[in-house]
This record gives structure tokens, C-alpha cells and sequence, in this order.
């Protein structure tokens, strides 16, 4: 009885479950990242300016500054939630460009490298055939990189990620295309926020390439963000 209840009392904590389909940008949900930037690494800052709420959902813009240190801005949204697992869901349509990341992630440091703890999906610009499952234990990264056999820059597609205690598991249009079990390091613990959000860098030009103005601006968008505490085998993104 003692397991049973403890058990439930951790069910309990769990955050409720959401299907975000931008009908509003829901502040309660959401923080917009506003006036600042992530450091020297990237070349954009985060403005709110950049998020808008289309037909579809939301667009985010990552286009030349209109003022301030950085040459770019873009848009980023975090969730006020705070998570330990789960299913993590979006349903978005990548823009194409060398220099540029799409990113929804989950992501905690609170202090020295070694509270770092993040877990990843991205589309580069360079290469939106291709995709990046990442995570973070302790600030130890490891990565693999995987064909999608589609354009992710082409339409919208739906990406997400299963959070456990003893797994990590990434879904792309509800087919899992890689797990980890913690064989290549340990997986991530920490509570985190979730975010998504499109930025650009000038110095990780081996990783991401070099920015090219020309192809600017470039749009993410974004028809839904979910959560569930477990993952049922199903979709939470409707098309």
C-alpha cells in the first residue's frame, strides 16, 4: 500500500496535460523571451517582436536587428511549467538556411556546467534532410544525427520526445527513430522547462555553417506544442 501511494503521489505532481494550437498566445503557458541574448555564440537576440500568431499557429522571424548588440533577432517562447518527464510534442515546418538552428528542447542550469541537463531536437538550416537527437546529463552532450527521408523545410511534420527514467525516445510523424537507455552516458534527471525557438550563430560556422544574409529572413512555424505525462502511442498534434 505504502508503494501504491507513493506512486500516485508522484503521478500527482506531474503537470496536466496540453495540445497548444496557438488560437491565442497564452501567457499563462508561455514566456516570450524579450531583450536579451544567449551570449557571444549566437548572432541573434530574442525579441517579442519576432512571434506572431498566424492562420495557422505562430510564425517566428529571425531577420536583421533594427537596433541593438547583435545583428539578428528572432524569437524564442519558454514554458512556465517546470517538467520531469513526460511526452513532448510539436508540429512545425523548419526554415532552410546555412547558419541556422530550429530547436525544441527541454533545459535546466542552474549554476556550473555540471547542472546542466537538456534534451534535444534540431533541424539545421544547412541540412533540414537530417536530424539532430541530443541530450545533456551533468553538461555531458551526446548526439546523433539521423536522415529523415523527407524536407523538413518542405511542410509541417510532427517531432517529439519521451522523457523516463530509463529512456529517452524520439519520434518524428509518430515513428520512433532512435532511443537511448543510457549505455552512452547517463540521461537527464534535473527538472526542466520546455522551449522552442529559431536563432543563428557566426562562430559555430563547422557545426551550423556560415550565416548567408541573402537567404534571410527566415521563418519557423509552428501549428502545436503538447504535453502528456506519458507517451500512449498516439499523436497529440492534430493535423
Amino acid at each position: 500500500m505504502t508503494l501504491l501511494l507513493c506512486g500516485m503521489a508522484h503521478a500527482q505532481t506531474q503537470p496536466d496535460s496540453f495540445v497548444e494550437n496557438f488560437e491565442e498566445l497564452d501567457e499563462s503557458r508561455w514566456r516570450i523571451a524579450d531583450g536579451w541574448s544567449n551570449g557571444a555564440w549566437t548572432a541573434n537576440d530574442w525579441r517579442r517582436s519576432q512571434i506572431r500568431r498566424v492562420a495557422q499557429g505562430v510564425e517566428i522571424t529571425l531577420a536583421r536587428s533594427r537596433g541593438g548588440p547583435k545583428r539578428y533577432s528572432s524569437g524564442e517562447l519558454q514554458s512556465e511549467e517546470i517538467y520531469r518527464y513526460g511526452y513532448f510534442e510539436t508540429r512545425l515546418q523548419a526554415p532552410r538556411g546555412s547558419g541556422l538552428v530550429t530547436g525544441f528542447f527541454t533545459y535546466t542550469r542552474p549554476g556550473a556546467e555540471n547542472t546542466w541537463d537538456e534534451i534535444d531536437i534540431e533541424i539545421l538550416g544547412r541540412d533540414t534532410r537530417s536530424i539532430q537527437f541530443t541530450y545533456f546529463r551533468h553538461g555531458q552532450r551526446h548526439i546523433t544525427t539521423l536522415p529523415l527521408g523527407f524536407d523538413a523545410a518542405d511542410g509541417m511534420h510532427t517531432y517529439g520526445f519521451e522523457w523516463t527514467p530509463r529512456a529517452l525516445r524520439w519520434y518524428v510523424d509518430g515513428r520512433l527513430l532512435h532511443q537511448e537507455t543510457g549505455t552512452n552516458g547517463p540521461l537527464p534527471q534535473s527538472p526542466q522547462r520546455l522551449y522552442l525557438h529559431l536563432w543563428n550563430s557566426e562562430t559555430l560556422t563547422d557545426w551550423l555553417g556560415p550565416i548567408l544574409p541573402w537567404q534571410g529572413p527566415w521563418r519557423l512555424n509552428v501549428s502545436c506544442i503538447a504535453y502528456a505525462p506519458r507517451y500512449d502511442g498516439q499523436s497529440l498534434c492534430v493535423e
